[in-house]
């Protein structure tokens, strides 16, 4: 099989030939170790800017965000596959430099610039959003502005890196960074969101309602560049359980998802959801939010595989269970080959299953992911043995 029908058939809770490989992305630490270091990195092209136009650098560096992140995702699909990864997903980040060291997006979410090797690496900072009136404001700016912009680049954005990868692989889109549970946690800031939650529960469902707008007005555009898969990204859980109660997902998070997801399939797509953490109590909740399948899968947060492929292993495709906080940053090629042995037994048969690592940073190692694609060819073969 090739890449396209055999990530379709697993999506469909099929058998392909073997078990597709994913990951969620590749650091550009790492794609910088598969493609070679590009001629100037993210932080030398800034210099360069703040030398050339000391008084407009910043307006500068603004106006070609949207190439860099072109460039910068094509190189990583590229390094994905020469690894031999069948699979990975791309989406556009609605950041902006608002100095050298930080960035801000529409959402009023304040990211930090890091340094990963010269390869810029935003991460989230604060919230700025602590009322009701400042979220009136961004609100209407979201509705007028953002989304007409953000829908028409992420178009663009999509038939660019499609046009080039589509006979290889399907390169699936992500909102990763600006998932909606994420995003509106965030953008309130953790105190005020976790307030309001109990006090004013009205509020939290209309940012939930503005994102998930937002959320499908971006999908659109991508299905018109020719997208097929999507994955909502947005951490439901921590290590230890659910960010809230199942009643409160079910209560103000599913009639979101559930918009999104009736609109991809209305359009003949598939849509999978990434969340780390326990999720074993939100298994039903996923389903009935109607995602055609579930990527993480985190072992060292007490995900049991087995348990979660007997309870919807026939409704939901699984991708994940390849830890990053060990397995594919230190350990040795039996370690990895032993860890993809156990999922491939523990949640390949019958079909419906992706070898993919949990979760991605930068100290995982391309040589460990080497490995894994290694074991799955080796291992993953239908009919399984």
């Amino acid at each position: 099989m090739e890449n396209r029908e055999r990530i379709l058939t697993a999506l469909n809770l099929g058998e392909p030939d073997r078990i597709p490989t994913h990951v969620i992305y590749l650091d550009a630490n790492n794609v910088d170790k598969v493609m070679g270091k590009p001629e100037k990195n993210d932080f030398e092209v800034i210099e360069d800017l703040k030398r050339d136009y000391p008084d407009t650098w910043l307006e500068n560096l603004n106006k070609i965000i949207e190439e860099m992140e072109t460039d910068i995702f094509s190189r990583m699909v590229e390094a994905v596959l020469k690894i031999g990864i069948d699979t990975t997903q791309i989406g556009i980040l609605p950041l902006e430099f608002i100095n050298e060291h930080e960035m801000q997006d529409i959402f009023g979410r304040i990211w930090e610039v890091l340094n990963n090797e010269g390869n810029i690496n935003p991460y989230y900072k604060y919230g700025t959003l602590n009322s009701v009136e400042k979220w009136a404001n961004v609100k209407q700016e979201i509705a007028e502005t953002a989304t007409p912009k953000y829908s028409k680049m992420a178009k663009k954005y999509y038939k660019r890196i499609n046009k080039k990868f589509k006979d290889r692989t399907i390169v699936m889109v992500t909102n990763d960074l600006i998932g909606i549970f994420e995003t509106t946690w965030q953008s309130l800031g953790m105190d005020f969101f976790s307030k309001q939650l109990y006090t004013n529960r009205d509020f939290i469902s209309e940012v939930f309602n503005t994102l998930t707008d937002f959320t499908i007005s971006c999908y659109k555009s991508y299905i018109e560049a020719g997208a097929e898969i999507f994955v909502e990204s947005g951490d439901l859980a921590f290590k230890t359980g659910p960010f809230m109660s199942p009643k409160l997902f079910d209560e103000l998070l599913l009639p979101c998802y559930k918009r999104v997801t009736d609109f991809v399939h209305e359009q003949n797509c598939k849509i999978i959801l990434h969340t780390d953490g326990h999720v074993t109590p939100l298994l039903d909740f996923v389903i009935n939010c109607g995602f055609d399948g579930l990527q993480s899968l985190e072992p060292t947060a007490g995900v049991d595989l087995a348990a979660v492929k007997k309870k919807v292993g026939k409704k939901l495709c699984l991708l994940g269970n390849i830890d990053t906080g060990a397995v594919l940053t230190k350990g040795t090629k039996e370690t990895v080959e032993s860890a993809v042995k156990y999922a491939i037994k523990t949640a390949g048969p019958g079909g419906g299953f992706f070898i993919s690592a949990s979760n991605m940073h930068p100290a995982v190692q391309v040589q460990n992911l080497q490995w894994m694609v290694e074991a799955t060819h080796r291992y993953g073969t239908y009919p399984l043995k």
